[in-house]
């Protein structure tokens, strides 16, 4: 294993790269766990007779390296793809380039249990590690333990993707997974945080009360960046509701609020404010569900027959066949522009 701190280290490990047919890659993040906001650690690679560990925190930009993700020549293996993906670009506007993504694989295969720990344990009998899997990646040093758990999955990535792959050509299926890489890797790629719109029950709310929630939710990230704390940590949603239900009119009982961070104490006046002080022309139109026509409605339910049939005989799970949202759209536009090939030929 080779950890890399230095541009130097970077840039012979990323020339070893660039000669490779197939890397497995992985990363650490910090995601609202210990500190505030969402961002990369540390990004694990590996080849057939090298594991890379390459530090994010202490490099600051790894442009070699995202050039190697870039590099359409090269296959990308990741497990459970779509967050690491929304983080790089984010982050880096990054879009790596010809991807293969193993939990889909699994997916195609019929597998149940498609977490990675779990298809380790099928394939090859390895336990995978909790010991760090709440650890805090931002700390320096790390030791020698933590960079040992890092490179495993990565280390076991590549001979699974290499099984996923055989079994999925025995059934003819390794086709219509690379083509559903091929869709996740140029659809569009946004990270977004939870936000006041995505709050339980949010659309039953009363305006007056939406309004106090995007008071509160917006407050609550300004203080929680302030004080590197994940926004929970501030107020937890439990707590939102409740000051939803009874919002603390007085600033004394903002002052003494319990089960809060002492930053929102220390805000009392604002937070007074954001439950006093509200403007409902600032909430965002309500989303208009489409309305079938009987037609429309008979439409919809003949074609989740038909994925249900096709997946039950593939042994796999209906959404693969055709999601809900490639129903409305065949429905609503009365094309069936939104399949990819595969399942054209499955369905048509």
């Amino acid at each position: 294993m080779q950890y890399i701190t230095t541009q130097k280290e970077l840039l012979e490990a990323t020339k070893h790269m660039g000669e490779q047919q197939v890397l497995a890659v992985d990363l650490e993040c910090e995601n609202n766990l210990h500190h505030y906001g969402t961002y990369i650690s540390l990004i694990q690679v590996s080849c057939q007779d090298t594991d890379w560990i390459v530090d994010v925190l202490e490099l600051k930009t790894i442009d070699p390296l995202l050039e190697v993700f870039a590099n359409p020549s090269i296959k990308k293996v990741f497990h459970d793809v779509s967050f690491d993906l929304r983080i790089l670009h984010l982050q880096f506007g990054c879009r790596p380039k010809n991807l293969f993504d193993t939990q889909l694989g699994a997916l195609f295969l019929g597998k149940t249990e498609i977490g990675l720990g779990a298809l380790l344990k099928e394939y090859y009998g390895v336990q995978k590690e909790r010991k760090y899997q709440m650890a805090d990646w931002t700390k320096r040093p790390l030791d020698q333990g933590m960079l040992s758990y890092a490179t495993k999955d990565t280390k076991h990535l590549l001979p699974l993707y290499f099984d996923i792959k055989k079994e999925l050509e025995e059934k003819e299926r390794f086709d219509w997974v690379l083509e559903e890489c091929q869709f996740i890797e140029e659809s569009e790629m946004t990270y977004k945080e939870n936000e006041y719109t995505d709050f339980k029950g949010f659309r039953f709310l009363p305006k007056k009360k939406q309004a106090i929630l995007k008071n509160l939710f917006e407050l609550r990230e300004e203080v929680a960046q302030k004080v590197d704390m994940p926004n929970y940590f501030v107020m937890s949603n439990a707590r939102i509701q409740e000051i939803l239900d009874r919002p603390p009119l007085k600033i004394e009982q903002w002052k003494h609020l319990k089960a809060v961070h002492p930053a929102v104490k220390r805000n009392a006046k604002r937070f007074l404010e954001a439950v006093t002080k509200f403007d409902v022309s600032q909430l965002p139109e309500t989303k208009k569900h489409p309305k079938y026509t009987p037609e429309q409605k008979e439409k919809t339910y003949e074609l989740g027959v038909k994925a249900q049939s096709v997946a039950e005989r593939l042994g796999i799970r209906k959404h693969l066949v055709m999601n809900k949202d490639q129903i409305q759209d065949i429905v609503l536009n009365n094309n069936y522009d939104s399949l990819r090939d595969w399942q054209k030929k499955l369905v048509l």
